[in-house]
């Protein structure tokens, strides 16, 4: 055996101190080795860590996704939200609609502003910030609106339309010579006036004149409906409606005797000869205007809206009906008037007569206010 081997395997000729010494040194080297291992392993894996991290995040600043559109969006687009969607579900379907980048700025703009969505159908942008999008879910702009008023005629309707900003052509092209029959309403009318549902109908982008028009007589064709009037007597009803809604106050018992009145003239009792006599449908023939004062030269037209010439009804509406008005005419009261005059316009006050000596009468007593509030206005 070598000097060398014989060195480190065996521990002959020391004494029992040098022994113990010889193991502690041993034992404090082998404590120093595991102190460095461990020191090592701490240092490795920490940076190891750390390293991770930071490739984790350049890999998530490139490819991650995070990122968001800037500003208040491009075209417009509907987003329908069905009820009990979850923020994150809403989330989804604006990416899959292009509003929206990613789904995550979303949802963190949503926790931020402790938001609630709505369901509902919700006018919005393409390529809108996530902060645009919630915002336009939680504080939703109103569309633009046409309001059509009860009374109002085609011309009227037309007018607010072109107001509102819609291209004139296509207005024009959407009401003149059409019919109820062009807008899938198969009642037979003349044209569309009186179909044109007097309510607010809201305007978008994507609306067209020919849209809105469509709203506004299938608004008609659901109320015939829910009044239970069949398309043979729609454009009769309405006529009358329309008559009733010029020539009387919003009172419903008004109403009821004025329409009752209007068709005791043209029944076998007449004492008209059949004639209406009204002076709102000669009024219609010279356009849209408030004032029903007519002349003789005016009541000689050979319109068939002239009443003072032809028997019975006009063709067809000369406004847009309320509903209460095409109740009246659905159900005019019992009463044999046929003649009526509002004696009192300030207060709609209305008095009715059976024979043209009372109602005659009735006219003097209008003449009487209206020397009266003349000199006041003197």
């Amino acid at each position: 055996m070598s000097p060398i081997t014989e060195e480190f395997s065996t521990d002959e000729g020391l004494s029992r101190a040098e022994i113990r010494a010889k193991k502690r040194r041993r034992m404090m080297r082998r404590r120093r080795t595991t102190t460095i291992v461990i020191i090592c392993i701490l240092v490795f894996g920490i940076g190891g860590f750390f390293g991770v991290r930071a490739a984790g995040g350049v890999f998530d600043d490139l490819f991650g996704p995070k990122g968001d559109y800037e500003g208040q969006g491009t075209n417009e687009v509907s987003i329908e939200i069905a009820p009990g969607s979850s923020a994150r579900t809403v989330a989804n379907q604006l990416v899959e609609a292009g509003v929206i980048m990613n789904s995550e700025p979303f949802l963190d703009e949503i926790e931020r502003r402790e938001a609630t969505i709505q369901a509902g159908t919700w006018t919005m942008r393409e390529k809108m910030s996530s902060k645009a999008a919630v915002e336009a879910l939680i504080n939703p702009i109103a569309p633009p609106k046409i309001t059509v008023a009860e009374g109002k005629q085609v011309e009227e309707i037309k007018a607010i339309m072109i107001e509102s900003g819609m291209n004139a052509d296509e207005v024009d092209k959407a009401l003149d010579d059409k019919t109820p029959k062009d807008y899938g309403l198969e009642i037979e009318a003349p044209s569309l006036e009186g179909y044109l549902y007097p309510a607010t109908y809201d305007l978008n982008k994507q609306k067209t004149a020919e849209d809105i028009v469509q709203e506004m007589v299938d608004k008609t064709e659901s109320e015939l409906d829910e009044l239970g009037i069949e398309s043979k007597d729609a454009n009769r009803i309405l006529t009358l409606a329309s008559l009733v809604e010029k020539e009387s106050p919003g009172d419903p018992e008004v109403r009821s005797k004025v329409a009752r009145s209007f068709l005791n003239r043209i029944s076998g009792k007449s004492q008209t000869g059949g004639l209406l006599q009204s002076d709102a449908t000669v009024a219609y023939i010279h356009g849209a205007r408030s004032d029903l004062t007519t002349t003789k030269k005016e009541r000689q037209s050979d319109s068939p809206y002239n009443t003072y010439k032809k028997k019975g009804l006009p063709p067809g509406p000369i406004n847009s009906p309320s509903k209460g008005a095409v109740e009246a005419a659905l159900d005019p009261a019992d009463g044999d008037w046929q003649f009526f005059v509002a004696t009192n316009p300030d207060t709609g006050e209305t008095k009715f007569a059976d024979n043209y000596k009372d109602h005659k009468k009735n006219v003097e007593i209008y003449r009487k206010w209206l020397r009266e509030h003349s000199k006041d206005d003197g």
